[in-house]
């Protein structure tokens, strides 16, 4: 399986053929500006292909996101010449059977009215496209149409893709580029997602899901056979099914059922009357059954959600399943197999949390990103990649790669060859190499410029802290669980050497999600590979930088993700703001009238809530799309569930546990940055709260981006806004 370290000297000549870019000890530790730390290039959507040992992936350099492709002997080769910051990007890439093309989508993400953002205000068609690029000489587009999630069937002669929401399909062959088909391959009410094929072609699965706007939706498991043209659901039900997949050797096709109506965000407990289930037909006889459900109102009886996909399941072998559940309390990998008695393996144990999983192609290995921690206490807060002989029952998994780096999203070629996504605390995700000793050798050493001042940035400290101990559920007048110990948090301390003995400025950061965790090093999520660099700036201005990884988030377990009286339904995250603060205030290092505090999405409505409750504790703060009144949220069927009598409860709550609650008490300047096309929290957050700042005589300053997403999608836009928070903090916390 794989290569070992012997290979990397055969390797390393035509790997490193480009020119290398300077160490860090041959760079500057001079200041550097903010355009310097976000010029580095990150990596996204590793994938491998169906042969050989090609790897493909997506580097986004200053705006710019082109496709490369690279593999043991063979240098990275860029296959596509994108050079605009248009927002624009690759997703989907998906390889023909042969390994002679790749297909991918082209375009924006949606907006708040789910069509194409368009930040970058392009006079053109913003429609996401369908593109199939060869591998051969001259990189030819096969194709290119309207659409996304583009499938090769398995003889690589046809391209399957959806556009608003119906199936089409195109045969490769003649002319790259003939006119668009006049009606789709299928005609279902529902919108279609999730395309599979199986093995021999002949079967197209997909999920149709149903709903009218802004009803709830449900969805349904569809086959379409390509033989006769025609359609059936198998099994529908009144839960809502995902992720389908078919067994190697097609006979049979697993999928997800999970309740119509799911628990809500901020329920007190993350279980269910009602358990998802893994359902399972049968392609011979035709006939379905579950193959797995938990116990209801249980741990795992929710399914889990991972940090940035949907849930999904592996077929390890013709029989055997792999899926996650946080039935320990900790999300992990089990398999079931399917044809014999029901029986739960444990593929990875421990108290730690299973991210990217991926099996070999011959079913023998298991190669999955943890933060398990083998010898050192600190992995808690970074990722390494764990191996596992799935030949050999009773082994235990083991540690692949170790040290202070970070590695995730691993994949293994048809050949055995792993690669993964890998950082550190100076280097943002870059695909690599991984050898059967964890040796790791970059695919693409070249792509460091040489103004990236990898040598200035600081290695995040861990630091541990205590914060309030979470509530009971339900609430109990027992001394002995009144008296519980506190919870104990884990941070990211950026820290330069103070220019003089006097104390100096500290900024508090909180993530959005709540669902996410910060690392100590470049996390994978490009949302956070900015927020990372945009710490590190603040460190090199003198600032002391304390990450705080709350209450919500994950990496410790479902008791502490499920954070209970949350968000709406109670803020009671809120204390570990105020214990972050605390810390610092303890330090003494730190001036405890000058301290700042900044965050996105929910990391903004912690934000404005730490402005609005404790403005004599937060001197100032930066606020990127944040929610300020939960009850303007257009997602409220995620937390406002209960009778009619219950809701006016429920929104006095929420009202509550928001910022507009307490902003008679908001004396501390913000700055306030949105983009008005935002679908993930409405743009009314913003200025809703300006006004009522305003009205107060409260400082306020905003940085509006016209048809800018949740996420910005324009790399001008984010160091537009780094800029004008940096110079924020710079003239409120600085004397």
């Amino acid at each position: 399986m794989g290569f070992d370290s012997r290979f990397l000297a055969a390797t390393a000549a035509t790997l490193l053929a480009v020119a290398v870019p300077p160490t860090l000890s041959a760079q500057t530790s001079a200041p550097f500006t903010l355009q310097q730390v976000l010029s580095a290039p990150y990596a996204t959507r590793l994938t491998a292909a169906p042969t050989g040992n090609l790897f493909a992936w997506v580097e986004h350099t200053e705006g710019r996101n082109n496709l490369f492709i690279g593999g043991p002997g063979h240098a990275a080769r860029q296959l596509t010449r994108f050079t605009g910051d248009d927002g624009r990007d690759i997703s989907d890439v998906t390889w023909s059977p042969n390994a002679d093309a790749i297909a991918f989508t082209y375009g924006t993400e949606s907006g708040a009215d789910n069509k194409p953002a368009n930040p970058a205000h392009l006079q053109q068609d913003m429609a996401t496209e369908v593109r199939v690029v060869s591998l051969a000489a001259g990189l030819q587009d096969h194709l290119t149409v309207h659409g996304h999630s583009p499938l090769f069937s398995p003889a690589g002669d046809t391209v399957f893709w959806i556009d608003e929401g119906k199936i089409w399909s195109r045969t490769l062959a003649g002319d790259p580029t003939p006119p668009t088909p006049d009606k789709p391959l299928i005609y279902d009410r529902g919108s279609a997602s999730q395309l599979t094929l199986s093995p021999d072609g002949n079967l197209l699965a997909y999920i149709s899901r149903r709903g009218e706007d802004g009803q709830p939706s449900h969805s349904f498991l569809a086959i379409f056979d390509l033989r006769t043209h025609t359609l059936h659901f198998p099994a529908p039900s009144t839960g809502n099914d995902s992720a389908p997949i078919f067994s190697p050797d097609g006979h049979q096709l697993a999928w997800l059922r999970s309740p119509f109506t799911q628990v809500s965000e901020f329920a007190p407990n993350r279980t269910s009357p009602n358990p998802w289930s893994i359902q399972l037909l049968d392609l011979v006889t035709n006939e379905t059954h579950i193959v797995f459900t938990p116990e209801p109102n249980q741990r795992g009886s929710v399914l889990p959600h991972l940090t940035d996909s949907e849930p999904r399941l592996f077929f390890s072998s013709d029989d055997a399943i792999g899926f996650y559940s946080e039935a320990d309390g900790w999300v992990h990998l089990y398999e079931i197999h399917a044809s014999s008695t029901p029986e739960v393996q444990w593929l990875t144990p421990g108290p730690s949390e299973t991210e990217e999983a991926a099996f070999s192609k011959d079913h023998r290995t298991l190669i999955y990103s943890s933060n398990q921690i083998a010898t050192d206490p600190l992995d808690r807060d970074r990722r390494h990649l764990w191996h596992l002989d799935l030949t050999q029952p009773d082994t235990l998994p083991v540690e692949l790669t170790h040290g202070e780096g970070i590695e995730t999203h691993p994949i293994i070629a048809p050949d055995g060859t792993i690669a993964a996504l890998v950082s550190d605390a100076r280097t943002p995700m870059h695909p690599a190499l991984i050898a059967k000793d964890g040796t790791i050798l970059p695919l693409h050493p070249s792509t460091l410029p040489p103004e990236y001042p990898a040598a200035a940035l600081v290695t995040p400290q861990q630091v541990l802290f205590p914060s309030k101990p979470q509530p009971t559920i339900p609430p109990t007048t027992n001394p002995a669980l009144l008296s519980q110990p506190p919870l104990i948090l884990h941070g990211q301390l950026f820290l330069t050497p103070a220019p003089s003995q006097k104390k100096r400025p500290a900024i508090v950061f909180v993530h959005g999600g709540p669902n996410r965790q910060m690392l100590l090093g470049y996390p994978a999520m490009d949302y956070y590979s900015n927020a990372y660099a945009m710490n590190q700036y603040l460190a090199s201005r003198g600032f002391i930088v304390l990450s705080v990884n709350y209450r919500c988030g994950i990496g410790y377990g479902i008791d502490f993700r499920q954070c209970i009286h949350s968000g709406a339904d109670g803020g009671e995250e809120y204390n570990d703001v105020l214990a972050a603060a605390k810390y610092l205030r303890s330090r003494t290092d730190v001036d405890p009238t000058r301290i700042g505090i900044w965050g996105g999405s929910y990391g903004g409505y912690l934000t404005a809530l730490a402005l609005a409750r404790n403005s004599n504790l937060f001197a100032a703060g930066v606020d990127f799309h944040g929610i300020h009144d939960w009850n303007l949220e257009d997602n409220a069927s995620d937390w406002k569930q209960g009778t009619n009598a219950q809701k006016d409860i429920i929104a006095a709550k929420a009202l509550a546990s928001s910022a507009l609650a307490d902003v008679s008490h908001w004396t501390s300047p913000v700055l306030l940055i949105h983009g008005d096309d935002d679908s993930d929290v409405a743009y009314a957050q913003t200025p809703t709260l300006a006004e009522a700042l305003r009205a107060r005589n409260v400082p306020v300053q905003e940085l509006i981006f016209p048809d800018e997403i949740h996420g910005f999608l324009l790399h001008k836009d984010w160091l537009a806004a780094y800029t004008a928070a940096a110079a924020f903090f710079e003239r409120t916390l600085k004397p």
